[in-house]
Formats: structure tokens, sequence, C-alpha cells
């Protein structure tokens, strides 16, 4: 089966947005150094590339089992496949959170993006092919959702744990990175089914776009989303701790501002 240039093209997009606002984010939020932005711009563009990165999980998990059956693998087949994903989705989360616990402390990530994904590849990779389970599950969620947001008192007694991971109400569990399962899991769904329509079209993007150069490269971008998400903030934090260093800013960063200091 082909790749999806138009979905590694939006992932794309959506990693450079997450770069972005990540470069403008962390300096404020950890005492790097006070950089001014518009708060609202950052915000959004935040939200735009996490609502891609989500829908674009279940869009992948439709496209995966379409490339299953045309290779005619059997479900035993299909299921190993799955699970080694789903290997190394755990495996990235374990690292990420055992690199946040060491710089945040107690506001390492519990319950991030990585975490989120694992755990929806795992539950619904075996059903994405019934559009009727799909649509159940989506309106149930939604439902769900909306007693989750508007009677947040009634679930106050979830544990904690559970709160958070789930989305009940929860004002005490706190993390730098938090992805639960309502209302997300409603973003991967409705992905699902847009897969089910995305495989049975031809080329959404024409072919005169996607071979541009900048197109071409945001989608390369994006065919390496998952790879670049997990290690672009790691790599952002160490370059903020050695710009920020003390002898950085002593040796070089003080020398470009004032010329009569020599490095």
């Amino acid at each position: 089966m082909k790749r999806y240039e138009e979905i590694d093209i939006l992932k794309g997009i959506a990693v450079i947005c997450m770069v972005v606002f990540h470069f403008f984010y962390f300096p404020n939020k950890y005492g790097f150094k006070e950089i001014e932005y518009n708060t609202d711009f950052l915000n959004t563009i935040a939200r735009i590339a996490q609502f891609i990165f989500i829908g674009s999980v279940g869009v992948n998990l439709t496209l995966s089992k379409e490339k299953s059956d045309e290779k005619e693998e059997s479900k035993s087949e299909f299921i190993k496949k799955n699970m080694i994903r789903v290997v190394k989705l755990v495996f990235l989360a374990l690292l990420m959170s055992l690199f946040t616990y060491f710089i945040f402390g107690d506001k390492f990530v519990k319950f991030g993006i990585l975490h989120f994904i694992s755990f929806v590849s795992l539950v619904l990779f075996y059903f994405v092919d019934d559009l009727k389970i799909m649509y159940t599950l989506l309106i149930l969620s939604i439902l769900i959702y909306y007693l989750i947001k508007n009677n947040p008192e009634v679930f106050s007694s979830v544990p904690e744990k559970i709160a958070f991971v789930s989305g009940f109400y929860n004002n005490k569990y706190q993390s730098v990175d938090h992805f639960p399962i309502f209302p997300w899991i409603i973003v991967v769904l409705i992905g699902v089914i847009v897969g089910h329509y995305i495989k049975k079209k031809k080329d959404i993007i024409s072919k005169n776009i996607k071979e541009n150069l900048v197109v071409s490269s945001i989608g390369k971008i994006g065919a390496n989303s998952l790879e670049i998400y997990s290690i672009h903030w790691i790599v952002l934090y160490v370059i903020y701790c050695i710009i920020y260093s003390k002898w950085v800013r002593e040796k070089y960063i003080t020398s470009l501002v004032d010329p009569t200091v020599t490095p």
C-alpha cells in the first residue's frame, strides 16, 4: 500500500507547530529567560498540532489495517505487528517519563501523548475495520466526556491516579504533559472514521504540490513525526541549558552584546 503523503504533510505541519511552541514555552516556563510572545497565537498552534497528532493516530490505525488486508496477513500476524509497535511506543513513553522525572520532579510526564497513543493503539486496533463499533464508541465517548465536563463533582471521589489518566475531575495530580483518555479518544475515533474515507480516495493533494521542495520536506518531517516529537523538546531543553548556562553567558553572549568584552 502506498504511503499517504497528505497525512505526512499534516503531521509535518504539526511537528513544526509544536517545535515553535516549545521554543518559546521552555525558556519562560522553566526559568531560563523571559521571552515575549503572543500567548494566544502560540496556544492556538499548539492545540492545532495536538489535534493533528491525535487525529492521525486514528487515521493510521485504519490505514495499517488496510495494509494488512492487502497483504492478506492473518489476524495473528496483524496482532503481532501492532504489538511490536505498541511496545516501541511504551518504551518511548517510559523514556519520556524517566527523563522528565529528573528535570521536573513530581511534575514529570505521567500520562502524556506517547502514553495515550500506546493505550489507544492497544485498545482500538482490533476493531478499527468495523465502522459500527467505531461510531458507537464515538457516541459513548462524547456522552461520557459531556458528563465529566458538566458534572465534575460526581466523579470527585474517583482515585487521583485513575482520575488523572481517564480525564475525570482532578486538581491535585499534576504533570508537564497530560493527554487523558477523555476527551482525546474522541479525536482518535474521528481519525479512525476519517481514515475509512481517506483510503477510498486517490490523491487529495495534486502531484505538483506534493513534489514542491518545501511541501515534500514537511512530508518527510511528518513521516518521522513520532521520533521527532519524542526527542525535540529534550534537544531544546539541552540547548537552553547550554545557552543560558553562566559560563556561556559570560564568555560568549555578553561579548555579542558588548563589543568591548572579548571572548
